[in-house]
C-alpha cells in the first residue's frame, strides 16, 4: 500500500459527509432525467464505503440515453458557484470519453447553506473550457475550474451534447 504524504484529518464519518451534496445533486438530477424521459443506469462504482480507497480510474456516475443518443454524467454538489472538479477525475473522464466515444457531462448542482436547491449547470468535456487551479485542496488534490458561463442543466441543453 502506498504511504500518504499528508495526515488525513477527517474521520470516516466526516469523509462520508463530503458525499451529502453529491447525493443531493444525484437525487435532483435523476428526478429531472426521469421527468425528461431519459433512460439511465449506473456506470461508476461508489467507493465511499471501501476500507482503502486509492486514486485510480475514476468513472462518471451514469450512462444516460434518449432516443438512441447517449452520454456519461457525473454529479457534483456545491455550496459555492465555483465549478470545480478534481483534476484526476477529469483526466479519467476524458479517457472514458476517448474509449467509449461518448460525451461526458459534469453536472453541478448548487445548494445554499441550508441545502436548498438553487441551480443546476453542466460542463461537457472537450467543449467547455477549464483551467487548473493554482492551489491544492486539503487532500493534496489538484482541481480544475470550469468557465463561469456554463449552460443550465435543462433537457434542450443536454440534448445538444448527446451523440
Amino acid at each position: 500500500m502506498k504511504d500518504l504524504d499528508f495526515d488525513p484529518y477527517k474521520t470516516k464519518n466526516e469523509f462520508r459527509q463530503n458525499y451529502k451534496l453529491h447525493d443531493l445533486a444525484e437525487t435532483y438530477g435523476k428526478n429531472l432525467l426521469i421527468q425528461w424521459g431519459f433512460e439511465f443506469k449506473e456506470f461508476g462504482k461508489d467507493n465511499r464505503h471501501q476500507k482503502v480507497w486509492e486514486g485510480g480510474e475514476d468513472q462518471p456516475d451514469l450512462i444516460i440515453e434518449y432516443k438512441g443518443k447517449r452520454a456519461l454524467i457525473d454529479w457534483k454538489g456545491k455550496h459555492h458557484p465555483a465549478w470545480l472538479a478534481n483534476q484526476r477525475a477529469v483526466n479519467s473522464y476524458e479517457n472514458w470519453n476517448n474509449k467509449l466515444k461518448l460525451p461526458v457531462l459534469i453536472c453541478f448542482a448548487l445548494f445554499n447553506n441550508n441545502d436548498s436547491f438553487l441551480e443546476f449547470k453542466f460542463a461537457c468535456l472537450g467543449v467547455h473550457k477549464y483551467s487548473s487551479s493554482e492551489k491544492k485542496e486539503w487532500d493534496k488534490n489538484t482541481t480544475v475550474e470550469f468557465q463561469k458561463d456554463l449552460p443550465d442543466f435543462s433537457k434542450p441543453n443536454v440534448l445538444m451534447y448527446l451523440i
